[in-house]
């Protein structure tokens, strides 16, 4: 079976999708499936990460502008031709709402090919089904329209499935969580510290991950916890946001920024860590990092948002806050 995966963000950049799309792309290899990957060029090598991908799997799609964003429109007649000389049998194009995957849609539609379309996102409200329907036939009808070229689509989560479910008027849904590589992230025992005092947040350094509200937790925390550390670990446009806030907080000692690392190096981050925090504000469908570091048998301290609410139950598993309430984060971690 020849499957194509479609995503508008280069493989090798951070984020949740990325490397769903990566593993996905590894684990249907192993099962025999010959695939290959479109995406749009990466601009800036430095938003690369220190993985490793078959170039001979992968495609880039010229874009209309030589910027690294989800949006920019791909050449169409390119991203065609490419989907004609693999000739898939089935496409899956990751992500609802940005252009390369939902022409992907298209194209094979036209070409008569099997299509498949995985939804990996919510936002603001996603739960407001009489608001969201409204939009969706309205302001948003030409989404509406691309994804109903889909035969089937998948969500990562019930709160994903929910929001797509406005978009999506009788196509068959299914949800299938994500998954992370148990052998890979598990613990090693070499690198366990019971005396480690160390919080990690891995993400990307964007609003919605909340890595701000994380920082004024933290220097509460470090009035309890004196020998307390937080590592950052990623890449966005509030990380001199960040680094204005935390010395203005008089902590900048106390944390450390790790930019983008490669898995080997996040796993050992993971080892080394006391607990991980996850304080996003809104938009979280799934967090594959909140499995992650599970697997690595580390507790996690999350928002109460989205898909977080589904991995993670109070006080079992884990422990959950409200959103954007770095006081009552603090005392959860502590």
């Amino acid at each position: 079976m020849k499957v194509l995966l479609a995503i508008d963000w280069h493989p090798l950049t951070i984020g949740g999708v990325q490397s769903h799309v990566r593993n996905l792309a590894q684990k249907l290899k192993e099962r025999g499936a010959e695939v290959a990957i479109v995406s749009k060029p990466l601009n800036n090598a430095k938003n690369k990460l220190c993985e490793s991908l078959d170039s001979k799997f992968l495609t880039c799609i010229p874009a209309l502008f030589p910027i690294d964003t989800p949006l920019n429109l791909p050449d169409y007649d390119e991203l065609k031709k490419v989907i004609e000389k693999f000739s898939p049998d089935v496409i899956h194009a990751h992500h609802a709402f940005t252009p390369l995957s939902l022409m992907s849609l298209l194209i094979a539609e036209e070409l008569g090919i099997k299509r498949v379309l995985t939804n990996h996102s919510i936002t603001i409200g996603y739960n407001i089904s009489n608001l969201w329907k409204k939009v969706a036939n309205t302001f948003l009808l030409p989404y509406k329209l691309y994804i109903s070229k889909a035969q089937v689509i998948i969500s990562v989560s019930r709160a994903a499935d929910n929001f797509i479910s406005n978009f999506a008027d009788n196509i068959p849904r299914v949800i299938i969580p994500n998954g992370v590589d148990t052998d890979f992230y598990s613990p090693s025992r070499s690198s366990l510290s019971e005396d480690s005092m160390k919080i990690l947040f891995v993400g990307r350094l964007v609003f919605r991950k909340g890595a701000h509200v994380l920082v004024r937790a933290f220097k509460i925390v470090c009035k309890e916890v004196k020998d307390a550390k937080l590592e950052i670990v990623g890449r966005g446009y509030m990380t001199p946001l960040l680094v204005t806030l935390i010395e203005r907080l008089g902590i900048r000692d106390k944390v450390f920024f790790y930019d983008l690392v490669n898995e080997l190096t996040k796993k050992k981050l993971y080892d080394e860590s006391a607990l991980v925090a996850l304080p996003s504000l809104y938009g979280e469908s799934f967090c594959i990092t909140a499995l992650e570091a599970m697997s690595m048998q580390k507790p996690v301290v999350a928002s109460r948002c989205g898909g977080l609410e589904e991995i993670i139950t109070d006080d079992y598993d884990g422990l959950l806050v409200e959103p954007n309430n770095h006081v009552q984060l603090a005392e959860k971690i502590v």
